[in-house]
C-alpha cells in the first residue's frame, strides 16, 4: 500500500525541492518481525520495522537502583531460552576500545562486522595490541515478548541494551556515544559527531546539526586537488603538547608525588593552571604512534602551541544513500553495497523529480571510465529509478567502502593515521540570518555548540544528538542557563558563556564536553558557516550555491582569516581576495 508522507513530516532540509514525496516499503512477513528483505537493490536491502530511534530511549538507567542488572538479566535469560535462531557474539575495536555485542539479529550482526575492525584486523592494520577484555558491552535482541521496543544505557557500567529493534543507525550511534564516554573520562580523547577532510596536509573538521550540509561540504571538497578523505560521521581528536625534545604527547593522566592522580579530560585545565607549581609530577600520555609514554611535567614545552590530531573510526562507512544527490560519483559503489531501508518509489515521485534525476544521470555518465561503463548497462529510465529509490527516504542507508569510490591514496585507511587539524567549521542553516561566514572567539564558539539547531529548529546540544548522556538533564540545564543569562544581562554571544562559567553547576557530561571544546578552540582556527547561499539573488541555483560554499571553505582552510564577519552582501569578497 502506498502512503504519502505528510508535508510536516518531511525534514525541512528537503522540503524546498522534495514536496510531495511518495515511497513505500514492503510489509513485514508477520506482526512480530523486526527485519525483512525489501525490493532488491544493491548487494542487499534490509527493511527494519523501526527506522529511527525507538520510542523508549533511556540513557539514565543508573538513577534507578538495580535497573541495569534487571535488564541484563532479562537479556541473558532470553539468550539462554532462545532456540529459534542463532545468537551471535562479536568483539570489535573502536579507537582502541574493545566493544562486545551480542545479538540475534542477522542484520545487526552483518552490519556490525562490516562497520568496525575486529581485534585481529585492528592489530594487523595498526600494529597495536587491542585490550583483552570488553570495555563496552552491548545486547541487541529481537523477539523478546516480555519487553517493549526500547533502548537503554548505563553510563556507570558502559552497558547498552536494545530490545525488539533492528535499526542499525541507533545501535551505532549509542555505541559511539558509550565509547566516547570511556575515551574522554579515561584518556581525555574527544569524540565528535563530525566529518573530516584533509586539504594540502591540513585537516578541516565539520561539526553540524543534521541537515545543514555536512556531507555536501566534506565530499564536495574532494573535487579539489591535494585533498584526502578522512571521516564521514565520527572523529576522535587528541590534543597534544610538545616536549622539550620535540615529541608530541596527548596527556591522559598526571601523577603527583603525594599519590594523587588526575585522569582524563580534567588534565588539560590542570596543565594550564597548576603545572608550573608541580614540576615534580609525572605525565602519562600517548605519542602520535599511539605508544604510551611517561615524562616529567617539567619536560613539556609550554611555549609551543597546542596541536590537535584527528583519527577516523569506521572500517566501512554507514551513511545515507541520498549522498548520491550531491556526490554522484558514489552511485556505482553504492549500488554494489548492502543497504538498509531503501524504499520503492511511485510514478508521482519520479515525475516530481525528473529534472534532478536527469541531471544526476548526466553527471554520472560524464564521469567516464568504469562508472560510465557500469551505468551503460542500464537504460536511462532504469538508472533514474535506482537513483530515485536511494534519494526518496532520508533515512535509507548503505555500508559504503569509500576506498572503492576514491583512489586509495586519497583516503585514510589506517584508523591510527592522524591528520593535523587546522580548521574547525560549525555548519548551520539559518535562513532568517544573513550572516554567512564568521570567525569565532571562544564565547561565540561555545554558544554555537551549546545551542545547535537543525533547519527545522530542533536543538542539538554540542551539535551532537548521539552522545551517551541524559538528554533531559542537559536540556533542562540549558533552559535554566538561558533564563539565568537573561536575568543577569550580558552581551550577545558572550552571555551564555559567561553564565556557564559563573554557575559552575553544569551536568558532568556538559562540563566534560565543553572542557574539550575549549581545548579545541586553543588548538584550531574556528569558524561558523551558514549554508544559505541560495538566498543570494545573484545565485541562480543550488549547484552554484554549493560551488560558492566550497570556495568559501577552501579559502578559510588555506588562509585562516581572522576577525571576519561576512554576510550575503559581501561574502564574495572573501572568495575573490588575493590568496595569502
Amino acid at each position: 500500500m502506498e502512503f504519502r508522507v505528510p508535508r510536516e513530516a518531511i525534514p525541512r532540509r528537503r522540503r524546498d525541492s522534495f514536496v510531495p514525496e511518495f515511497y513505500t516499503f514492503p510489509p513485514p512477513p508477520d506482526s512480530h518481525a523486526i527485519e525483512w528483505m525489501g525490493t532488491p537493490i544493491g548487494a542487499a536491502n534490509c527493511i527494519t520495522r523501526t527506522k529511527t530511534r525507538t520510542a523508549i530511549n533511556d540513557k539514565a538507567i543508573d538513577r534507578e537502583e538495580g535497573k541495569r542488572d534487571a535488564l541484563v538479566n532479562a537479556a541473558v535469560g532470553f539468550i539462554t531460552r532462545e532456540t529459534g535462531r542463532p545468537v551471535y557474539r562479536q568483539d570489535v575495536i573502536i579507537h582502541g576500545v574493545r566493544v562486545r555485542a551480542t545479538t540475534n539479529s542477522d542484520h545487526l550482526f552483518d552490519y556490525w562486522v562490516d562497520n568496525w575492525y575486529s581485534p585481529e584486523e585492528w592489530q594487523s592494520i595498526t600494529g597495536l595490541v587491542p585490550p583483552r577484555d570488553p570495555q563496552v558491552t552491548v545486547f541487541a535482541l529481537g523477539g523478546v515478548s516480555d519487553q517493549q521496543e526500547a533502548a537503554y544505557y548505563s553510563r556507570k557500567t558502559s552497558t547498552i541494551v536494545f530490545f525488539n529493534t533492528a535499526y542499525y543507525g541507533q545501535l551505532k550511534s549509542w555505541v559511539l556515544g558509550a565509547v566516547g564516554r570511556v575515551l574522554a573520562e579515561e584518556h581525555g580523547i574527544h569524540s565528535i559527531h563530525g566529518a573530516c577532510v584533509e586539504k594540502d596536509g591540513r585537516g578541516v573538521l565539520y561539526i553540524a546539526p543534521t541537515g545543514t550540509g555536512k556531507s555536501t561540504s566534506s565530499y564536495g571538497l574532494m573535487h579539489l586537488p591535494g585533498t584526502r578523505f578522512h571521516s564521514d560521521d565520527w572523529v576522535y581528536v587528541r590534543y597534544t603538547y610538545a616536549t622539550q625534545d620535540g615529541r608530541r604527547i596527548h596527556p591522559m593522566r598526571v601523577a603527583m608525588p603525594n599519590g594523587r592522580e588526575l585522569r582524563g579530560y580534567p588534565v588539560f585545565r590542570w596543565l594550564e593552571t597548576d603545572a608550573a607549581h608541580h614540576a615534580d609530577a609525572t605525565l602519562t600520555g600517548l605519542d602520535l604512534e599511539s605508544r604510551e609514554v611517561t615524562v616529567p611535567v617539567s619536560a613539556l614545552d609550554f611555549s609551543a602551541p597546542l596541536e590537535a590530531f584527528a583519527f577516523t573510526s569506521e572500517k566501512i562507512f554507514y551513511l545515507r544513500t541520498n549522498l548520491v544527490e550531491n556526490f554522484p560519483l558514489s552511485a556505482m559503489q553504492m549500488l554494489r553495497s548492502k543497504m538498509e531501508n531503501v524504499p520503492d518509489v511511485s510514478p508521482a515521485f519520479l515525475r516530481q523529480h525528473d529534472q534532478m534525476l536527469e541531471d544526476l544521470v548526466e553527471a554520472i555518465r560524464a564521469e567516464g571510465g568504469e562508472v560510465t561503463q557500469y551505468f551503460a548497462e542500464h537504460s536511462r529510465d532504469e538508472v533514474k529509478h535506482l537513483l530515485a529509490r536511494m534519494i526518496a527516504f532520508d533515512n535509507a542507508r548503505a555500508m559504503l567502502d569509500i576506498s572503492k569510490v576514491l583512489p586509495a591514496n586519497r583516503v585514510f585507511i589506517n584508523p591510527m593515521e592522524p591528520t593535523k587539524l587546522s580548521t574547525v567549521i560549525l555548519l548551520r542553516r539559518a535562513k532568517e540570518d544573513r550572516s554567512v561566514a564568521e570567525s569565532l572567539l571562544l564565547p561565540a564558539f561555545f554558544t554555537r555548540l551549546l545551542i545547535g539547531e537543525t533547519p527545522d529548529k530542533k536543538r542539538e546540544i554540542a551539535y551532537n544528538a548521539y552522545r551517551a548522556v541524559d538528554d533531559s538533564e542537559e536540556q533542562a540545564y540549558v533552559k535554566a542557563l538561558e533564563v539565568d543569562a537573561a536575568r543577569h544581562g550580558g552581551r550577545g554571544m558572550d552571555r551564555l558563556f559567561d553564565t556557564f562559567e559563573r554557575r559552575g553547576d553544569a551536568p558532568e557530561t556538559l562540563r566534560e564536553e565543553f572542557e574539550l571544546f575549549r581545548v579545541m578552540h586553543r588548538a584550531c582556527r574556528c569558524y561558523s558557516l551558514n549554508t544559505v547561499l541560495t538566498a543570494d539573488p545573484h545565485v541562480k541555483d543550488k549547484k552554484e550555491a554549493v560551488a560558492l560554499t566550497l570556495q568559501l571553505i577552501a579559502r578559510l582552510v588555506d588562509d585562516h582569516p581572522t576577525d571576519i564577519q561576512k554576510t550575503l552582501d559581501d561574502y564574495r569578497s572573501l572568495i575573490s581576495a588575493p590568496a595569502r
